[in-house]
């Protein structure tokens, strides 16, 4: 599961380390259109989300609803979990 705790971690470093080099960084896949990952990869800083036309609609919708200055005060709670259960509970009741 992407979002395990262990994965976001990676995806974090990524997006840092990109970051301080002036890159931007785009995601594509269903990682990126997984309703439980986006307010995460928001709040690790992703530039870009790229995912099936399918999934859009709900991306968007859950993009609207969150502020990326509230999603990353959950990050060091959600990378401190111990699964990807953990993970998507702790997301659903933020």
């Amino acid at each position: 599961d992407a979002c395990h705790p262990a994965v976001l971690r990676q995806i974090q470093r990524v997006i840092q380390a990109a970051h301080q080099e002036g890159i931007w960084v785009g995601l594509c896949g269903e990682l990126a259109g997984d309703a439980d990952a986006i307010p995460i990869l928001l709040g690790l800083g992703l530039d870009e989300f790229s995912m099936a036309p399918a999934a859009i609609p709900r991306a968007k919708e859950i993009i609207r609803r969150w502020r990326v200055s509230e999603a990353q005060k959950l990050i060091a709670t959600v990378l401190d979990l111990d699964s990807a259960e953990a993970v998507r509970a702790f997301i659903r009741t933020a």
